[in-house]
């Protein structure tokens, strides 16, 4: 409804215009073309539009709200207590009362409020930095599922596993899953870095695409690194 609706060149051209609050723009757009097919005025058809916006932004808050409490500490509490403690500097690691890692959690929580104040009022140069994330972010939250299709016939060769549930049975269903995963997943994010090139010749969102798993990646190798020295310095933090 967004794509027939929608004057992109008009809409979009706002340089207010965000990754962040692309979906309420879209909906009031929704919302005024609607009410312009209805013959309303051009002032009830503006009010339906920001109604239309309004009662989203309402209903996406409703479902994050659930979905902040357990976002807000339960990826954070996996990957420290999932992890060696030589990983993470000794604060990060560090439970209170209720065994939660709270150092940790209020970190995070003074992170994402800084980028929120900063899209919030850092103007175009926020809004561009925060675009610039999210497009880093995009093909980097898929690949870890992609490894994990990529794991999954290996897991099934291993034996002497307890599996009390299991859907593929046969060595052609489960590779047929596998391939089927992969395929979608790797075209996607082929087609979602090439895209801003062959429709508007953005090379710069396609790089920055690119460069997210990259630069996520040598982030990752240089903790790893890091945690093998402190190893190799402290072996007695294995047992820990």
């Amino acid at each position: 409804m967004w794509g027939v609706s929608t004057n992109w060149q008009q809409v979009l051209s706002n340089g207010s215009v965000n990754l962040g609050n692309i979906t309420y723009i879209l909906m009031k757009s929704l919302g005024g073309t609607l009410g312009n097919a209805l013959h309303l005025s051009p002032e009830a058809a503006m009010t339906l539009g920001v109604w239309f916006a309004r009662i989203t932004g309402l209903s996406m808050f409703l479902a994050y709200t659930g979905a902040f409490f357990t976002l807000s500490y339960s990826p954070l509490k996996a990957i420290i207590q999932g992890t060696p403690k030589a990983l993470w500097p000794a604060p990060v690691t560090k439970l209170n009362s209720t065994g939660m890692p709270a150092t940790a959690m209020w970190m995070q929580c003074l992170l994402v409020s800084l980028f929120i104040l900063l899209v919030s009022f850092g103007g175009d140069t926020a809004s561009a930095f925060y675009n610039k994330l999210t497009l880093m972010a995009n093909v980097s939250m898929t690949l870890p599922y992609l490894f994990l299709a990529l794991a999954f016939p290996f897991f099934k060769l291993r034996e002497g596993l307890e599996r009390p549930f299991v859907i593929f049975k046969t060595k052609v269903s489960t590779l047929l899953a596998t391939g089927t995963v992969v395929l979608v997943v790797t075209f996607a994010n082929v087609f979602t870095v090439i895209q801003p090139v062959i429709e508007a010749g953005d090379w710069n969102s396609a790089l920055w695409m690119t460069g997210g798993p990259v630069f996520f990646s040598l982030l990752a190798m240089m903790i790893y690194q890091n945690y093998t020295r402190r190893m190799a310095k402290l072996p007695q933090w294995v047992t820990e």
